[in-house]
Formats: C-alpha cells, structure tokens, sequence
C-alpha cells in the first residue's frame, strides 16, 4: 500500500464486528440514509466507502474510493464522477467524506453532472455547534477551521487531509454563494444527530466495548441531544 492512510483504511474493515458500538452507530447512519434515498431509477454509489458496511443496509450500492481495497467494488475518484456517470446516478453517498474534498466546489460540479433529476447527494458530516465545536477542537486529530475563506485547501492525501468545517462553510455560513453556484441543486433537509454516543464509542481510536449501553445512549439522545448539540449533520441534497 503506498500510503498510511490505505493501511489505516484497510486495518478498520470489519470494525463492527470488533467494536458492536460504534458499528451500532454506523448501522443507524446507514439506515437514516437509506431513508433519505431518492426513488429515481440510477445507480446508487457511495464514495470514499473505506470499512463501510452499508451495502448490508443498501442492497443495490456500489462501494467505491480513490484506491482499491477488500471492501471497495471499483476504484472512482469523487472528483471524475460527473465524466464516469455523467446522468447515471440516483443516489451519492458520502459518509465523513465531504469534509476531506479538497476542491468541493469542483466535486459538487461533477456529482451534479452525475446525477439524474431528482437524484441525491446524501452525507453525514460534522456539525458546528457549541458542543461539536468543542470536542472537535478538543480532539484535534482533524483541523476544524471555520475561518476558512476559500472552500478549496491544500490536500496531500485525501484520506488524512480535511477540514470538519467544510460542510458547515458552504451549506450555512456561505449558503447564498452556494445556491448562487448551484441553482439546481435543492438542500431537503440538515439535522444534527449523536452529542455524546461516538465518544461513549471511542470510535476508530479505541474500542471501550460498551456494547449494548449504546443503545440506551441513543435513545436519550434522541429525546433530548440531538437537535441542539450533534455532532454530526445528515445532509440531503437533490437535484432539481
């Protein structure tokens, strides 16, 4: 492999089986998703799949990413997709993804190409809010920089290089130009989910094997966190 974020990459697959809680979480990503799908008769492909599962969730997906692994079914770089699939796809999924694009607008002007009339552009993403903000920044393992001018940042490795902030920059802070840049493309919806259960988790760092607890996790979070202090947007986009 010819760099630390394909090993990374390959080291984590069959993560749900090894920790139940954070795969318990994904599993409910996934099924949030594929609520979200939109009906119109393409292709569904999720880009930068990694260890993703989500074809156990969402039959008809193609699992792909900038490298070829044991869990991917093609390699496709985000970036060459409106050229590969130009009017092909019903559904792009993008789970922690979006955030490690380089060049957004770029990527969003060839998913656009991609998709067919009413298709989607569907994501889980962090959010920024007071809560996710500051775990965020707590944790530091990925730049959370909301003073980003430009959308575009220097990339050296689409896997390790990022900015969390990114989907909050474009579909909040700079809404306007977006939909300025964007007129065909209409944002369904964006909500917040999961304060506290990823860290009970401890994610892909570390497995505290709180099993079934998550579950209990969850629900109170569902009643009472979510809205307000998530630290994760689902994103919905369709085109028009």
């Amino acid at each position: 492999m010819s760099n630390k974020g394909e090993i990374i990459t390959e080291d984590r697959i069959g993560f749900e089986k090894s920790n139940k809680a954070l795969g318990f979480l994904y599993n409910e990503w996934y099924e949030i998703i594929s609520k979200s799908l939109s009906e119109i008769d393409g292709i569904d492909i999720e880009l930068g799949c990694g260890a993703s599962f989500i074809d156990q969730i969402i039959k008809s997906i193609k699992k792909t990413d900038v490298f070829l692994n044991s869990n991917t079914d093609f390699k496709l770089d985000a970036m060459d997709i409106g050229k590969k699939f130009e009017q092909k796809i019903s559904n792009l999924i993008l789970v922690n993804v979006f955030h490690h694009i380089s060049d957004p607008e770029l990527f969003l002007k060839s998913a656009e190409k991609s998709l067919l009339a009413g298709g989607r552009i569907i994501m889980i993403e962090p959010s920024n809010n007071f809560w996710s903000r500051f775990i965020y920044k707590l944790i530091g393992h990925e730049p959370f920089n909301t003073r980003q001018l430009e959308w575009k940042f220097e990339s050296k490795d689409p896997l390790l290089d990022s900015n969390q902030a990114l989907s909050w920059i474009i579909f909040e802070r700079d809404y306007v130009k977006f939909k300025n840049l964007f007129p065909n493309f209409y944002l369904i919806h964006k909500r917040n989910i999961m304060p506290f259960s990823y860290l009970l988790s401890g994610g892909h760092s570390f497995n505290t094997r709180i099993g079934r607890l998550i579950k209990i996790a969850r629900i109170f979070e569902r009643l009472f966190f979510d809205k307000y202090f998530g630290m994760f947007n689902l994103i919905c986009l369709e085109k028009i």
